[in-house]
C-alpha cells in the first residue's frame, strides 16, 4: 500500500504522487498508511538512546562546570572512562571537539613533577639564573633539542633526554633576553650594551651569524622575533626590523615608548607591547609604514597602575594572547576592534613588576602555561578559558615532594617556560632562577 505523505495524494491509475490542491473534485481520499503499533510492555520500556543521555547528563558531561576550576569541582569524576565512552557515542563535531577537550583536561589536571631522569635528579643547577628557553625544530647530530640561555648570557644546549648532557654554544657578553626559533633559524637576543642578535641555521653546521646593534640603532633589547626569514628586536623607544635575516638593510620602527614584546602574523603584520601598556600593529608591506593602536591596556577600566606587555602571541589565526606586568591575562580579536573588551579573560594569573615571567603555549595552541610572580605555575584552557589549577593556598614543598604541578609552590618565580614532546611523552620545562625543572605532562598527542 502506497505511503500517505504530507500534502500528497496517490493516484492509482497514474501510479504517483501528486499536491493535493490539484486532486479533482469528487476523487475519495486515499486511506491513511497504517502503522505497527507498539504494545504497552515495549512502549513503557525508556529508549536505550534516551536513557544513555541522561545517565551522562548526571555526570556533568553536557555542560561545564558552572564556574571555577576543574579541580575545585571535583573534575577528577570525569575519568578517561567516562569521557572516552561519551567522545565515541558523539557524532556531532563539536560535541566531539569538546568531549576530546574534556580528556585532555582531566589528563593535565593529574601531572606530576619528574625529580628523577636516566642520568641523575632533577631539578638541575646550571650555576647561573635561566632567563630564556626554546625548543629546537630539529634534533642537532649530538641530540640537543632545547636552547638554554642564561643572565651571564651564555646559550646552551641540552638533550632532554639526558639532562645532564648539555653544553655551551656561544656568548653573547650580557643577559639573553629571549631566544626564538622558526623553521631552520634560531635567533638570540642580549640585553647590551651594546646589544647583540645571534643568528642560527641547522643547515650550517658550525656557522653563527653575529650582529652588535650600535647604540643609536637599538640599545636595551628586551625582546626578539623571527619568522620565515624575518627578523625583528625591540628595545628601548622601538624595534628594528631585518627583512633578511643574513643582510643587514633594516627597517626602523620609532615608538613612543620600549618595546618589551612582539607577535607576528602573516610575516607581514607585526604587533609591539610596550612599556606604556599600549599594542601597536604595523604593516611592513608599506613603504613607510606607522602604527596603528591596537589596544591600551591601562586605558582599562577599574583597574590601576601600569601595564607593561610582557607577552604577546597570535592563536587560532584570529586571537592576541596578551600578559602584563599588571596581572592580566586575556585574548583580544584581531578581526574586529573592541577597545579594551577581550574575547577571552583568563582570571586568576598573578604577575610581577620585579620578574619576567615564563609563558609556553602548545603547538596546537589549546592550552597555555604561566609562571606566576607568586612562584606558582597555572594553566588555562584557551578554547574555553577555564582553569587548571586549584585556587587553593600552596606553600613551599620541599624537594622530591609528591604535591603535583599546579599544587605546590617553588622557592623562585619561574621566568621560562618549554614544552617538548619525545617518542614517548609530553613534558613541561621549568627555568626557576637557576633551576631547571621537568613536569611530565601525560603521553605524546596529549595537547593535540
Amino acid at each position: 500500500m502506497p505511503r500517505d505523505l504530507p500534502g500528497m495524494y496517490w493516484d492509482e491509475e497514474k501510479r504517483r504522487y501528486f499536491p493535493l490542491s490539484s486532486r479533482p473534485a469528487g476523487t475519495p481520499a486515499a486511506a491513511p498508511a497504517l502503522r505497527p503499533t507498539l504494545s504497552k510492555e515495549r512502549a513503557a520500556e525508556p529508549s536505550p538512546r534516551i536513557s544513555r543521555k541522561r545517565r551522562l547528563q548526571q555526570r556533568d558531561l553536557y555542560s561545564p562546570p558552572p564556574s571555577g576550576t576543574y579541580l575545585e569541582h571535583g573534575f577528577k569524576r570525569l575519568n578517561g572512562l567516562y569521557a572516552l565512552n561519551a567522545f565515541r557515542e558523539s557524532t556531532v563535531n563539536p560535541r566531539s571537539r569538546r568531549y576530546r577537550h574534556d580528556i585532555q583536561m582531566s589528563h593535565l589536571s593529574t601531572a606530576v613533577e619528574s625529580h628523577l631522569s636516566d642520568s641523575g635528579p632533577l631539578p638541575l643547577n646550571f650555576g647561573e639564573s635561566i632567563t630564556a628557553l626554546c625548543a629546537k625544530s630539529k634534533v642537532d647530530a649530538e641530540g640537543g633539542n632545547l636552547w638554554i640561555g642564561d643572565r651571564a648570557g651564555w646559550l646552551h644546549t641540552m638533550n632532554t633526554s639526558i639532562p645532564d648532557h648539555s653544553w655551551r654554544e656561544f656568548t653573547l657578553g650580557t643577559e639573553i633576553t629571549s631566544i626564538t626559533s622558526s623553521g631552520p633559524i634560531t635567533l638570540a637576543t642580549s640585553l647590551g650594551s651594546p646589544a647583540r642578535v645571534l643568528v642560527k641555521r641547522e643547515q650550517t653546521l658550525g656557522h653563527w651569524l653575529l650582529r652588535e646593534l650600535p647604540v643609536n640603532m637599538c640599545n636595551d633589547v628586551r625582546c626578539g622575533q623571527v619568522s620565515d626569514n624575518t627578523v625583528v628586536v625591540g628595545g628601548r623607544n622601538g624595534a628594528v626590523c631585518f627583512m633578511d635575516a643574513e643582510r643587514d638593510e633594516y627597517l626602523r620602527l620609532r615608538c613612543n615608548s620600549d618595546v618589551f614584546s612582539l607577535a607576528s602574523q602573516d610575516r607581514h603584520l607585526l604587533y609591539l607591547g610596550l612599556r606604556s601598556g599600549v599594542i601597536e600593529r604595523w604593516d611592513l608591506r608599506q613603504p613607510h609604514p606607522g602604527p596603528d593602536v591596537m589596544v591600551n591596556m591601562t586605558a582599562k577600566s577599574k583597574l590601576r597602575g601600569g601595564a607593561p606587555v610582557q607577552h604577546l602571541r597570535t592563536i587560532h589565526g584570529y586571537g592576541l594572547l596578551v600578559e602584563t606586568m599588571r596581572g592580566d591575562l586575556e585574548v583580544h580579536d584581531l578581526r574586529y576592534r573592541k577597545g579594551e573588551t577581550p574575547l577571552l579573560q583568563l582570571p586568576g594569573h598573578v604577575s610581577s613588576y620585579e620578574h619576567k615571567l615564563g609563558l609556553a603555549i602548545d603547538s596546537h595552541e589549546n592550552f597555555v602555561f604561566a609562571g606566576g610572580g607568586d612562584s606558582r605555575l597555572r594553566a588555562w584552557s584557551l578554547r574555553t578559558g577555564q582553569a587548571l589549577h586549584s585556587e587553593t593556598d600552596a606553600t613551599v614543598v620541599p624537594q622530591h615532594s609528591k604535591a603535583g604541578p599546579f599544587q605546590q609552590k617553588y622557592p623562585h618565580p619561574m621566568s621560562a617556560l618549554e614544552l617538548i614532546t619525545d617518542e614517548e611523552k609530553t613534558y613541561l620545562w621549568m627555568a626557576s632562577d637557576k633551576y631547571l625543572h621537568k613536569v611530565e605532562l601525560g603521553p605524546r598527542g596529549i595537547l593535540c
